[in-house]
């Protein structure tokens, strides 16, 4: 099958272990994010795939050829790749067109300059042909940088960090046009980031990867956000409301709602793990329990509350809550306001060793799975 194959790929630096058994399979015209704290081994992983760095253990191959094992290291410019990292490497002495015909070394001059412009053509920057990189916006260099990795038409792209020096307001854009580009190129795609929200748009599948160099979990963006199977893939995608509790008829009681514990047996210790949308949060109602409102911030699109549990609470009385809404938000308007939970972002994990099942169905490891 076409595409990127690493397979049981561990690595280290000395005594630190940066990757343990990891494994990559990543057809050609898939993207797939690798997700993680820094110093989690995705670079690491990206560098051994691209030739960057001499493979320990395991095997990488590109189109079912070996290009890594233990006895074998082809060299990054024969591996049929594209390379692009977060400062977009571009020479500053070069015009754009001739940056982007550097790696066409081989072709008839022409030709080369043909492919660059077509490239060009369609990250939208023809018109800054003749300009040097320092004339363009970071948005825009990162478009050349794009254009001369694809212009090779390689096997597969690499890309580190890849919008990391963009501002807020440009990066969505960027990354919007830079996966319609990757989608009509065809090319299996590995991409880094740290930024769980990068992940979820960019990505055909995530490979999550956990502080002790293990793929944790490998999904899609749907799958790893509702049903995650570890606390740390969990935990990776922004602020979480925790509780603990003990699994009683099925369920776990927490001071906001009742759970089910699929899978989890009679007086088992748990923690919920409880998104900020998953906290519903009601004006003059007699539902749910009471709380009290400390703070609200407006973010644009939502808003995000603050508040701590009163009454009724028992031993998580005082607690403080975080809670995201999809509305606007009011609380001086209402005299009582009180909070729920949604089931569907709610996920619960053992406190021992033992294993077993979330509440929403998922396997709860306390090893790290294997990837594929």
């Amino acid at each position: 099958m076409k595409g990127l194959h690493v397979v049981g790929v561990s690595h280290a630096y000395g005594d630190k272990q940066v990757l343990d058994n990891a494994s990559l399979l990543i057809p050609a015209g898939e993207v797939v994010c690798l997700l993680g704290p820094s110093g989690s081994g995705k670079t690491t992983l990206l560098r051994l795939a691209g030739g960057l760095e001499r493979l320990q253990k395991g095997r990488i191959a590109i189109d079912d050829e070996i290009v890594a094992d233990k006895d074998t290291h082809v060299a990054p410019e024969h591996r049929g790749i594209g390379l692009m990292f977060q400062d977009y490497a571009l020479f500053p002495h070069l015009y754009i067109i001739d940056n982007v015909t550097f790696g066409l070394f081989g072709q008839p001059k022409d030709q080369a300059r043909r492919r660059a412009m077509d490239m060009l053509d369609q990250v939208g920057m023809t018109r800054h042909a003749t300009s040097y990189p320092h004339r363009l916006s970071g948005g825009q260099q990162q478009r050349v940088a794009l254009a001369r990795a694809l212009a090779p038409e390689p096997k597969v792209l690499l890309l580190d960090e890849p919008f990391s020096g963009l501002d807020t307001n440009m990066r969505g854009q960027i990354r919007e046009q830079t996966l319609s580009v990757l989608k009509a190129s065809g090319v299996a795609t590995v991409m880094v980031t740290h930024d769980p929200e990068e992940a979820m748009f960019m990505a055909d599948r995530i490979k999550i990867l956990g502080a002790n160099g293990r793929i944790l979990q490998a999904g899609r963006p749907h799958e790893i956000y509702y049903h995650p199977r570890h606390e740390f893939v969990a935990k990776l995608f922004g602020l979480m409301n925790r509780f603990e509790g003990v699994v009683k008829g099925g369920c776990v009681e927490i001071p906001i709602g009742k759970i089910r514990a699929k899978g989890m047996g009679e007086g088992r210790k748990v923690e919920v793990l409880v998104r900020p949308e998953g906290v519903t949060l009601e004006s003059d109602s007699d539902n749910g329990t009471p709380v009290e409102v400390i703070s609200t911030h407006l973010l644009g699109h939502d808003n995000i509350v603050r508040v701590r549990l009163t009454e009724k609470a028992g031993d998580e009385n005082g607690k403080e809550l975080y809670v995201r809404i999809h509305h606007a938000f009011e609380p001086e308007l209402s005299k009582r306001i009180t909070a729920g939970v949604d089931p569907e972002y709610a996920f619960i994990f053992p406190l021992d060793k033992e294993g077993g099942m979330s509440g929403n169905g998922n396997i709860s490891v306390s090893q790290p799975e294997a990837a594929e």
